[in-house]
């Protein structure tokens, strides 16, 4: 089905937040600033950054610790030398998994990813960002207060984050957790140009979406959290997503040969 020919994606210039807020409420002011306004059938994308921050989610480094473990791991991330054991011991406490080898790979909330989501970029030194407590319910909460407040009725949101893919430079954007719109579209069954049926194929709709707007929301000083989706190809609904059911589980994984020994 084709939902539409254009997106357009629209960027929100924010303050620096340095703390816990309403997340609802910052989101507004800016909106309102910048003189942008939301409106039915808009697809709202949200910095898991902000959203941790929102929440309070940080650490202070000065804090941690580190364990005999921690210590005695030899781990580099993105090659840039030697990990701070203490960020190490973060790792390691914040993730269902690590994987063994030089770079700190990392189960969380059933998403592999480096340090386990933990970030250290923008910022205050000292400070590291976790992942937000639980991006389903941020998204849920965030969306129900924007339909109250605006009177809308039909509404999307998305928590996302960066990821690096296997073997390629660059980031991409992964959705980690939404509502209001199905993040997955099943196409299993439809024909394609030569009229066979496609038997695999469920297209990653927040994911695609996630990749999308990181390209306006910018990774360094751009103070862009926010970028709104118009007219993006997504099927709106009401109905709470299921996150058990978004998930693979690793021995049905296309990647389970590279990883199975470690996450299985």
């Amino acid at each position: 089905m084709l939902y539409c020919v254009s997106m357009e994606l629209i960027p929100i210039q924010t303050s620096r937040l340095e703390g816990k807020i309403d997340l609802a409420h910052f989101f507004l002011s800016a909106m309102e600033r910048e003189k942008i306004k939301l409106k039915n059938g808009d697809l709202l994308v949200v910095s898991s950054k902000l959203v941790a921050v929102s929440e309070g989610n940080v650490v202070d480094i000065s804090t941690i610790v580190p364990s005999a473990a921690a210590k005695k791991r030899n781990i580099s991330r993105y090659g840039t030398g030697k990990e701070d054991p203490r960020i190490v011991e973060l790792v390691l406490r914040e993730a269902e998994k690590v994987i063994p080898g030089n770079m700190m790979i990392a189960l969380k909330d059933g998403n592999l990813m480096p340090a386990a989501g933990i970030d250290l970029s923008n910022a205050p030194d000292g400070i590291a960002i976790l992942l937000p407590k639980n991006s389903w319910q941020s998204a849920w909460k965030l969306r129900a207060t924007l339909l109250k407040k605006l009177k809308l009725k039909k509404l999307g949101v998305a928590i996302i984050d960066s990821r690096c893919q296997p073997l390629r430079w660059g980031t991409v954007g992964i959705a980690l957790g939404w509502a209001g719109f199905d993040g997955i579209e099943d196409v299993r069954g439809q024909k394609d140009l030569y009229g066979k049926s496609l038997k695999v194929t469920r297209k990653a709709v927040a994911d695609n979406l996630a990749s999308a707007a990181q390209l306006v929301m910018g990774e360094g000083d751009e103070a862009r959290p926010f970028v709104i989706a118009r007219d993006a190809p997504a099927k709106f609904t009401n109905k709470k997503p299921d996150p058990k059911k978004i998930r693979i589980a690793p021995s049905e994984c296309i990647f389970e040969g590279v990883y199975n020994k470690h996450v299985l």
